[in-house]
């Protein structure tokens, strides 16, 4: 017959009771992290909403007073820090670069793909080698955050004092949790990925629509502004009263100013391309503009140069132009009063990039309205008579698209907006690969010239307003004006001149014909029948590659439009 049980058997039986109930719970509390973790993923609208939630659920697995998430790039080999709670304040940089070559705690569960505990001994001996960053812990536990067998990120906890300390069981439970934080993360990024993705080409497919229908009708404005400067030109060449000269002086004016308008909606035609690019000394031609925009505006900024290549290829001009107008935005934002903080470093999520940072500290965006502001006319600025035209942004993201980049906002209300210019540094396609000089044809016998009374010029040019305001001030210049209303008329006229002895040695040709040939295939037919002909390129875009770089197509000059009567005599004096 057996005794009653002794109390160390009872003793001993109500442990492991009390571990089986322990366990249990412990196992109730990490299923119910994950799924919180699994459930965030679709709950939270960002990473960064999602990391602060992943700390969340963690911590209530564990005493966890310090925290960071860190992404590895692999295409970059390096490290960025995009999550951190640190009682001390933590002075770590928010990117690591070359890990490899100066080892580091984070960078060293990157490359070995496993948990690091490390003492507070442990932790002594390399911080005296120069592997500690930040604030020297009493305590480091990192885990890799792994999806199949690639490493994405790193989890870390660290304690500052003696009364929380990481061991074997912290490493288990949070080893155990990590396949799901990393999925979580992942999944998060590809989502972020499309998102972005999304608004980018519905930003783009709005602007590009805009652009083409801004192009369109700058181009036919300036049509009719040619006509009416022609006319104020003659009018100008008949006043006798000096009273009405005046008048006239200053309606060509306002025509000018108005052509000066039209020429900035060209720049988002989806015809206008930007010129030629060179290679340019990147921090020289950053100094260059802020010096620039200091004189003319009186702008102070501040610079801080990284990691750039010595040469990026781009359209100087062009750049310089969309730098100024973003630079122009952010000072204005805060009223002027302080300095713009510029820097330049190479882009470290994509190779090849460089990133041009536009920082101010002034009034910011609402979320609403950071979508709009490349609109055309979009102003978050106070009403007033210091708004400009509400062009600058517009021209500036169609001078980057142009040059194959992109342009990224961030901004905080009362905090302040920085701007991310990022472009290739050496563009695929550039225009150095497409525009090229035409290849000369076989010589012709130069025609012997027939002396006339007045020199001819054939004047090529689709709106018959246009031909015939021109015609008359090509008479009032002292020519003979040939006009041709396509491309083909124009070869066909300067043939049956060929015919009859006469001598065209000067031609304007139209750059776009609606219906017919325009003047760039004109100009290579003529120049096979006559390869000493002198031809001046006219068109509203006058951004357009071809006016930027005519010589490249056999133009000797480029005249855009509208031009007045005296920038028409002395394009055609110049030739």
């Amino acid at each position: 017959m057996s005794g009653k049980p002794s109390y160390e058997m009872l003793e001993q039986q109500i442990k492991k009771l009390e571990r089986s109930i322990q366990g249990a719970r412990r196992a109730e509390l990490i299923n119910r992290t994950l799924f919180y973790i699994a459930s965030d993923l679709t709950n939270c609208d960002s990473l960064a909403d999602l990391y602060a939630s992943i700390y969340k659920r963690v911590s209530g697995l564990m005493d966890i007073p310090n925290f960071f998430i860190a992404i590895y790039h692999k295409d970059q080999k390096a490290i960025q820090y995009v999550f951190r709670r640190d009682e001390r304040a933590d002075l770590s940089p928010d990117w690591v670069y070359n890990f490899f070559e100066k080892p580091t705690l984070t960078g060293d569960v990157v490359i070995n793909k496993a948990p690091l505990l490390l003492d507070e001994h442990q932790l002594m001996d390399l911080a005296a080698k120069g592997r500690v960053m930040g604030r020297l812990p009493k305590n480091w536990l990192g885990i890799p955050l792994m999806v199949k067998t690639e490493v994405i990120g790193v989890m870390a906890v660290k304690s500052y004092t003696n009364s929380v300390k990481y061991n074997e069981a912290h490493v288990e439970l949070l080893s155990f949790v990590s396949d799901t934080i990393a999925t979580a993360i992942e999944k998060k990024q590809a989502q972020n990925e499309l998102s972005k993705a999304k608004k980018r080409l519905a930003r783009t497919q709005k602007l590009e629509a805009i652009g083409t229908l801004a192009g369109g009708i700058a181009h036919d404005f300036n049509n009719t502004l040619s006509v009416t400067l022609g006319n104020i030109n003659l009018a100008q060449m008949a006043a006798e009263s000096e009273t009405i000269r005046e008048y006239l002086n200053d309606a060509e004016q306002s025509v000018l100013q108005a052509k000066n308008l039209a020429s900035k909606f060209v720049i988002f035609s989806s015809s206008s391309t930007v010129g030629i690019k060179s290679h340019i000394d990147l921090t020289g031609f950053i100094t260059d503009t802020l010096e620039q925009i200091k004189r003319e505006k009186n702008i102070l900024s501040r610079l801080e140069v990284f990691d750039l290549p010595p040469v990026i290829e781009a359209d100087n001009e062009a750049l310089s132009e969309a730098l100024k107008n973003i630079i122009i935005n952010a000072s204005e934002a805060m009223d002027n009063k302080e300095p713009v903080k510029i820097t330049a470093r190479l882009h470290a999520p994509k190779q090849g990039m460089i990133v041009i940072s536009i920082t101010d500290q002034g009034r910011g965006i609402k979320p609403d309205d950071l979508d709009k502001i490349f609109d055309p006319y979009f102003s978050t600025k106070p009403k007033g008579g210091n708004r400009g035209t509400g062009l600058g942004l517009s021209i500036a993201w169609a001078i980057v698209k142009n040059h194959q980049g992109n342009i990224q906002v961030q901004s905080t209300l009362g905090q302040g907006t920085c701007v991310d210019i990022i472009l290739p540094i050496f563009p695929k396609n550039t225009s150095k690969e497409t525009l090229k000089p035409k290849e000369e044809g076989a010589r012709a016998t130069r025609p012997v010239r027939v002396a006339t009374r007045k020199p001819l010029v054939l004047f090529m040019d689709d709106d018959a307003m246009i031909l015939e305001i021109t015609g008359k001030i090509l008479t009032q210049l002292g020519y003979e004006p040939v006009l041709a209303k396509s491309g083909e008329e124009a070869v066909e006229k300067y043939q049956s001149c060929l015919v009859e002895g006469k001598i065209i040695g000067k031609v304007i040709l139209d750059l776009e014909v609606k219906h017919g040939m325009g003047g760039e295939e004109t100009m290579e037919k003529l120049l096979a029948l006559n390869p000493g002909i002198k031809g001046i390129v006219a068109s509203g875009y006058s951004h357009d590659a071809i006016m930027e770089n005519h010589s490249l197509f056999g133009f000797s000059a480029a005249l855009p439009k509208p031009f007045s009567i005296t920038a028409l005599k002395q394009a055609l004096v110049n030739l």
